[in-house]
């Protein structure tokens, strides 16, 4: 999606939209002002505005005055450190002990930009048909629009369900103009995810395979198959899963360099299936930026040349995990003498002085992340640092009025759907067909082919592809052996339930009928 071309529009219509959005599940949601005159006729009254609303449902995933730090906390941090393979410089240890409280901020703030975004997307639904029969708004293209809604309305409840377990499933606002119903009680898991099946298997009728450039970024088939068939997995139905990901072969590859996969240039790339789209202006870095941009690469950078970096640090065992010669290590993470592998973000290129070598006094610029001897830990508790998540060379950081970027987000990618259906094809007892597919993962990584293939493999590449990226805790704990994984790889032993995340305490007060998770 041309995120340009659609913010516009959908700044003509945020005010109305609001009025057609009681917005439940909290009273912290912020209500827009300034609404008068402004009807649902008008929102869904035209092609043009009919589409600024649903742009206003993609919205809610990107930073803005609700939540600068949504992508960060409330996705990144939650889907990796509870995989032990990333860390906080001190402020997050219990993930370390999967001790999270009731309280957290992280995931009142999911919970709260998740429920918005449903209840904008069930407004939605309801109105568009409507529009459609009226003639207000192209048939085709209304159609396409309640095809992304559903899509949408899936994905939030896969980001709340791969979180919390069961959530509340409001599908029909609740009366009049009324989002989402604020004393719904809990659905289970299954029952979550059965929904969000039926939300993709509804809309990949009406989704195109790809857009042109003035849409690049909205909802594909091929993003709806992939969701659909995650959703599948959890439910354990492995023939549905296999045959929604078998539906992407043609539709969807693999970049032959895995490096490419996250440059900054490669913005909505081959093998992407969906980003959140951010603006890519280097203007728009400084603390005037409040939205449409990400905090994400800054917290990922070595505080050395951030100068406010370290939030989110690789482990050395991360670093050390990775098999020999796998191309996927240095994309991934970079450690003590290593180079940035991206030729367009050199270390030695980021303009805060203290990246400076000790000798000759401040006139050579390192080019590695600090040196064996003297690794940069300035923040960091090991001297590892993301790499997918710093790519863009004209973020700099902090003294320099660039700390907020626009490089996109890669929620889904064809990468994880092959190891997806490599799991499937194993539950199924389809060895064979398990082992070639997985191959092709590791022939791109340089690695060597299986010949044999179980479970623990099939959470290793995990594992190693998708390391620092939105989904990989999840992956684990979909799996139904995250406790075992983790006891293997790191030692640690998960306490009983605590693969699950606490629903938010000031959601459980708000509504009586919310249980919170048995461990909790």
């Amino acid at each position: 999606m041309n995120k340009k071309s659609y913010k516009i529009n959908l700044l003509k219509i945020t005010a109305g939209f609001a009025i057609l959005i009681a917005i439940g599940c909290s009273n912290e949601f912020l209500q827009d002002k300034n609404t008068k005159g402004i009807t649902d006729e008008v929102v869904f009254g035209s092609d043009l505005t009919a589409t600024a609303a649903i742009s206003g449902i993609y919205d809610v995933l990107q930073s803005d005055s609700d939540g600068r730090e949504y992508d960060t906390k409330s996705l990144f941090v939650p889907a990796n450190y509870t995989t032990q393979d990333y860390e906080d410089s001190g402020a997050d240890t219990e993930f370390k002990t999967y001790n999270i409280g009731t309280d957290s901020g992280r995931f009142n703030n999911l919970w709260i930009i998740n429920y918005k975004g449903i209840g904008r997307a069930n407004i939605a639904l309801q109105k568009l048909p409507k529009s459609i029969e009226s003639g207000s708004i192209s048939k085709d293209l209304g159609n396409r629009l309640i095809a992304e809604s559903k899509f949408l309305r899936g994905l939030l409840y896969t980001m709340l369900a791969q979180n919390f377990g069961g959530v509340p499933v409001v599908v029909n606002p609740s009366g009049g103009d009324v989002a989402v119903d604020d004393y719904a009680p809990r659905n289970t898991q299954d029952e979550t995810f059965a929904q969000v099946a039926a939300d993709m298997e509804a809309a990949i009728p009406n989704l195109p395979w790809s857009y042109g450039p003035e849409d690049k970024g909205r909802a594909t088939k091929a993003t709806a198959y992939h969701y659909l068939g995650n959703a599948y997995m959890w439910m354990k139905q492995y023939d549905k899963a296999a045959k929604a990901f078998e539906a992407l072969d043609g539709h969807a590859q693999l970049e032959a360099d895995f490096l490419n996969v996250h440059a900054a240039a490669n913005r909505n790339g081959k093998e992407s299936l969906f980003e959140i789209q951010f603006y890519d202006k280097a203007s728009d870095m400084g603390w005037g930026r409040n939205d449409n941009v990400t905090a994400l690469q800054s917290f990922c950078m070595p505080n050395e040349i951030s100068g406010w970096g370290g939030y989110i640090n690789a482990t050395k065992v991360l670093y050390n995990s990775f098999e020999s010669g796998d191309k996927r290590k240095f994309a991934t993470v970079i450690g003590p003498g290593d180079v940035h592998p991206d030729p367009l973000c050199q270390i030695k290129d980021f303009p805060n002085n203290n990246i400076y070598t000790d000798a000759p006094a401040n006139t050579i610029k390192m080019n590695t992340a600090g040196t064996v001897e003297k690794p940069w830990t300035a923040v960091s508790n090991a001297g590892y640092f993301c790499v997918k998540t710093w790519r863009d060379p004209a973020l700099t950081g902090n003294g320099n009025g660039k700390i907020f970027g626009g490089q996109n987000l890669i929620l889904a990618r064809y990468g994880e759907s092959l190891i997806s259906l490599a799991e499937c094809y194993l539950n199924l007892g389809k060895t064979a067909e398990a082992i070639t597919t997985i191959n092709k993962i590791r022939t791109r990584a340089g690695l060597a082919s299986l010949t044999a293939i179980t479970t623990t493999n099939i959470l290793d590449e995990y594992r190693h592809e998708m390391a620092g990226e939105f989904t990989l805790w999840y992956l684990y704990r979909r799996s139904g052996k995250a406790t075992e994984y983790i006891k293997l790889r790191h030692n640690i032993t998960i306490p009983a339930g605590r693969e699950l995340m606490p629903l938010p305490k000031s959601q459980i007060d708000a509504n009586p009928n919310l249980v919170q998770n048995t461990s909790y």
